[in-house]
C-alpha cells in the first residue's frame, strides 16, 4: 500500500510540475508577443510622427518659397563695365546724368559706382522727398566702372585696346548690352513736342564736345521698334571704351494687342545639360 501511494502520489507530483511548466511557457510566450506587439507599434507611431513633421516642414518650406517672389523681390543693384581709363567713363556717363556716389579699389583695380540719383549722398531728401544713402537700391540705375591695370592690360606701344563690337560679332554670347531709358531725360529737356532721340543724340554729342573735346561714336541711328503694344524709339552707341549702350525713348502705346511673331513652342531647341553630352 505504501508503494501503490507513493507511486500515485509520485504521478500526481510529476503530473502537476508539467502542468506548471505548460503555464510558465504559455505565459512567456504571450508576454513575448505583447512585448513585439508593442514595439512595433511603437516604431510605427514615431515613424509616422517624423513622416507628419517632415511633411508639415516640407509644406511650410514650399509655402515660403512660393511667398517669397512676391513678399521680397530680388532688386538689380548694379552692372559693371570695365574701363581701361576710369576719368574718361566717368566724363562719358556724365553727359547721361551719371555721378560719381562713391570711389573705392577692388584689389590693384580702381572702381567707382555711379547713380543717375538726383538726392545728395548726406542722407538728406531729393526733389522729390526721398531720401538716397549710397550703395541703397532705391536710385534709378547705378553703373560700376572697373579700371583695369596697365600691367595687366598688356597693351602694346600704339595700341589701344577696346571692347568687343558686339554690334558685329552676332555670334558672341552672354551679356550684349545695357539700356538706358531716357525718355524722362528727353522730356525734361525737350524744347518742343517734336524733339525725338535723333535730336537728343545731336544735343548730347555737342555737350560732349564742348567739355571733353570728344564725340559720341553711334553704332546704330535711332529707329522706331514695336515691343508688345508699345512703341519704342532706339539707338545704340559705344561708350569710352566700346561698351554697347542703348539709348531707349518711349512713344505711344497701341489699343489694340500686337503679335509678338513667335511661333509656339514645340518643346525642342534648347540645349541643356544633357545634350551637350550627346
Amino acid at each position: 500500500m505504501l508503494d501503490t501511494r507513493y507511486s500515485i502520489q509520485s504521478q500526481s507530483s510529476s503530473l502537476h510540475n508539467e502542468f506548471n511548466l505548460h503555464q510558465l511557457k504559455m505565459i512567456t510566450t504571450i508576454a513575448i508577443i505583447l512585448f513585439i506587439s508593442i514595439l512595433q507599434f511603437s516604431n510605427a507611431f514615431q515613424s509616422k510622427h517624423v513622416l507628419t513633421a517632415k511633411t508639415v516642414h516640407i509644406r511650410n518650406y514650399s509655402s515660403a518659397l512660393m511667398s517669397f517672389p512676391s513678399k521680397q523681390p530680388i532688386h538689380h543693384h548694379h552692372t559693371a563695365i570695365r574701363t581701361r581709363n576710369i576719368e574718361n567713363a566717368v566724363k562719358f556717363y556724365s553727359l547721361f546724368g551719371y555721378d560719381v556716389e562713391v570711389k573705392f579699389r577692388s584689389g590693384p583695380a580702381r572702381c567707382a559706382w555711379l547713380t543717375n540719383s538726383s538726392s545728395s549722398d548726406d542722407g538728406s531728401p531729393s526733389d522729390d522727398g526721398t531720401i538716397h544713402r549710397k550703395g541703397q537700391t532705391d536710385v534709378a540705375s547705378r553703373l560700376e566702372l572697373i579700371e583695369i591695370p596697365s600691367y595687366i592690360l598688356q597693351e602694346k606701344d600704339g595700341i589701344i585696346k577696346r571692347a568687343i563690337d558686339l554690334i558685329q560679332r552676332e555670334d558672341m554670347l552672354g551679356i550684349n548690352h545695357v539700356c538706358l531709358d531716357v525718355t524722362s531725360y528727353i522730356d525734361k529737356i525737350a524744347t518742343d513736342e517734336f524733339y525725338d532721340l535723333n535730336q537728343f543724340l545731336e544735343d548730347t554729342n555737342k555737350d560732349s564736345l564742348e567739355k571733353f573735346n570728344k564725340t559720341l561714336k553711334v553704332a546704330v541711328p535711332p529707329r522706331q521698334q514695336v515691343i508688345g503694344s508699345q512703341v519704342y524709339e532706339l539707338a545704340f552707341i559705344f561708350d569710352a571704351d566700346g561698351c554697347v549702350i542703348e539709348l531707349l525713348r518711349y512713344i505711344k502705346e497701341f489699343s489694340q494687342d500686337i503679335s509678338s511673331g513667335w511661333e509656339p513652342w514645340d518643346g525642342n531647341g534648347f540645349v541643356g545639360q544633357d545634350d551637350d553630352k550627346r
